[in-house]
Order: C-alpha cells, then sequence, then structure tokens
C-alpha cells in the first residue's frame, strides 16, 4: 500500500488545499512562487502559469506587503501574521488582505496563505440594517412621549441660566439649548420612525459634523477621555443630513466611551478609499469613498454580538436599550452609505462609516 498510500495522501492533501477559500502559495528560498493552491487564481485575476515562477513581490496589489512578511517568517524562521494590508489598487471589490506565512520544513520554503476582504461582504447587509431599524418603532411612540417632557424643563433652565453667566458658560449653556433644540427634532422623528419623514440630504462638510461631536462630548459624557483626531482636510462634502450625522457619531462615541470605560482613549479618522461600492436601492452602483473611523481601546466586540451589533434591543452593556446602534444603521441607510464594525488586530472595537460624495450623488440625479 505504500506507493497508493502516498499517492492517494497526496490526492487528499491536494482536495482539502484547493477547497479552502483563501489563496494558498508555496514560496521558494529565492521567493519566488513555486505553487499556487485554493482560491489563488481567482482572488488575483492570474493562471496558475502566470503566478508560478513569479516573485512574490509582484503580486497584485500587496506584493510588496507580501514579500516582506516571507522574508521575515523564513529570517526569524516563525509564523507571522499580518493583518488589514491594504490592496492597492484594490481588486474588484477587495479592499483588505490578511496574510499568513508558515516556514515549512527547514525554513527555507514559506506557505503564504491570503485571505481577502471583501468589502460587498459588509456592504450586503443594509437589508438586514434597515429591517433590524424598522422593528424600533414598537417603542418610538412611548419614548418619544418620555422624552419630550424632560426636554423642555431643561431647555427652560438652560436659557435662564445663560442670563447670569460669564462670556464661557454662557456658551455652554447655548451649547446645552442647540443640542435640546436637535434632540426634539430627533425625537419628533422617532414618533414616526416607521415611516420617517422624507429628510433632506446635501453637501455636508464631515469635519464641521465631526468638531461639533467632539465638543458635545467633551463638554459632557466624555470629559476625562483622549480624543485623537486624524482627519484628511482635502475630504469634499459627503452627501447626507447634518443633524442626522451629529446624532450618528455621538452615538459611536459614547457607545466607545461606555465600552472604554471613562477615561478612554478614542481614535477618529477621517479617509478617502479607492474601490469601495454599493448597489443603490434603484440598483444603481453608488461609491462610498468617505471612510470615517472610531476606534476605542476597550475588550472589544464580545463574540455572541458579532453579527447582530445593529440589531435593536442587542446590547452588551448592563441596562442597555440596544436601539442606539439600530438608529446609526438606519440614519447611514437613509443616505445611502454604510455602517461596519470589527474588532482591531491591535485591540478594541473598530466601527467604519461609508459615506458617498455629495457631487456623485447630484450627478446621478442629473
Amino acid at each position: 500500500m505504500g506507493t497508493a498510500g502516498v499517492t492517494l495522501e497526496k490526492l487528499e492533501t491536494q482536495d482539502i488545499l484547493h477547497s479552502l477559500s483563501q489563496a494558498i502559495f508555496l514560496i521558494g528560498p529565492d521567493n519566488l512562487i513555486m505553487e499556487v493552491y485554493a482560491q489563488a487564481e481567482t482572488i488575483f485575476e492570474r493562471s496558475r502559469e502566470g503566478l508560478c515562477s513569479s516573485p512574490i513581490a509582484h503580486l497584485r496589489g500587496v506584493g510588496y506587503a507580501a514579500d516582506g512578511l516571507v522574508t521575515r517568517a523564513r529570517e526569524e524562521n516563525t509564523p507571522l501574521n499580518s493583518y488589514d494590508v491594504s490592496v492597492m489598487p484594490p481588486i474588484g471589490d477587495i479592499e483588505l488582505m490578511d496574510m499568513h506565512a508558515h516556514p515549512h520544513g527547514d525554513g527555507s520554503l514559506i506557505i503564504l496563505s491570503v485571505q481577502p476582504r471583501r468589502i460587498t461582504a459588509f456592504l450586503e447587509k443594509r437589508a438586514e440594517m434597515d429591517a433590524a431599524a424598522r422593528s424600533v418603532s414598537g417603542l418610538a411612540s412611548m419614548l418619544a412621549h418620555e422624552i419630550k417632557n424632560p426636554l423642555s424643563g431643561i431647555r427652560g433652565a438652560a436659557q435662564l441660566m445663560a442670563r447670569a453667566q460669564d462670556e464661557k458658560n454662557t456658551r455652554l449653556t447655548s451649547l446645552i439649548v442647540k443640542e435640546v433644540d436637535r434632540i426634539k427634532g430627533l425625537v419628533d422623528e422617532l414618533e414616526t420612525f416607521s415611516t420617517p419623514h422624507a429628510h433632506t440630504n446635501e453637501a455636508v462638510n464631515i469635519h464641521e459634523v465631526l468638531d461639533h461631536v467632539l465638543n458635545v462630548a467633551v463638554a459632557g459624557f466624555a470629559a476625562k477621555c483622549s480624543f485623537r483626531p486624524r482627519f484628511d482636510p482635502s475630504l469634499p462634502p459627503v452627501y447626507g443630513n447634518y443633524d442626522r450625522l451629529i446624532q450618528i457619531f455621538l452615538n459611536l462615541i459614547k457607545n466607545a466611551v461606555e465600552a472604554a470605560g471613562p477615561e478612554a482613549d478614542i481614535t477618529i479618522t477621517t479617509s478617502y478609499k479607492h474601490g469601495i461600492w454599493l448597489t443603490g436601492r434603484s440598483g444603481e452602483r453608488i461609491r462610498l469613498p468617505v471612510e470615517v473611523a472610531v476606534l476605542d481601546n476597550g475588550p472589544g466586540i464580545p463574540g455572541h454580538l458579532r453579527g447582530h451589533l445593529f440589531d435593536p434591543f442587542v446590547s452588551g452593556k448592563e441596562g442597555g436599550t440596544g436601539l442606539g446602534l439600530a438608529l446609526v444603521a438606519r440614519y447611514v441607510s437613509d443616505m445611502e452609505g454604510t455602517v461596519t464594525c470589527d474588532n482591531h488586530p491591535r485591540g478594541g472595537a473598530h466601527f467604519k462609516v461609508q459615506l458617498a460624495l455629495e457631487e456623485d450623488m447630484r450627478r446621478d440625479t442629473n
């Protein structure tokens, strides 16, 4: 059975390798690709013949990172991983890849596995987000009634305080009045959440939104937190609603503070991303190039909540209603965008909101 057994074992191994969802490469001592398995040809859109004998550094979109990872794994003779590697330029809807390099035998050969992170896998959750948000309507009228009464009292008290305060405190009371008015508008809409009023989406400077959100957070629930804003000042206006965008990012930052604690360290990033598209409700393709990311230093998302984070009444916090993220999902969806969340490789929850450009949406409607 010796030869037949070895042959059968080899065939079974080949079958297993080719059934995997990632790309698998066998890399020689000179960093040339010796063999490819699994979905390598499909993912990188090249034939086996085109891939074999070529340098791993020439691998489409991630060659430089792959070459460096393979070289280090060989030199250190230990498995190494690299997560969230940017694919430049993106391959179709693949924007990120995770790579794992494993020395084989004496370490001269490296098995490199590459797992694509397809943006459309997240974007196709739009229907799920909409369904989750719609189910909030059962509580809407009751919550609206309970919230409106104290809001009027808060507004009146803030206006009385403003008459007897110095300039610095007057700014704070003005902020209170402005926030109360904005919240009242949100509560009015919450009363008809299942059939919301048409909101005007227009050109919005995302950094004006985030500056206001940070001012509100620092003046209140996040007074002891550290914020690290990393903004790309060159971003064009996004397609959205100013008040709703404020509510979206207030909810995400409040969620981050509650997860990481009162002295949380929160990074807020704005950036321009290529290759992210969404199929709109009318079947048209919509670019979502503006990304706003909120990263906290908390414990991350528990395994049992993954996949259900934007469902209403699902919360990892004691006493939490689970409505905040459902509203975030609804509002982002109404702006033709998307919101996703995952655990960051270095720890903490990482929320990403993808938004369209106002100029793109205006062009599509003309």
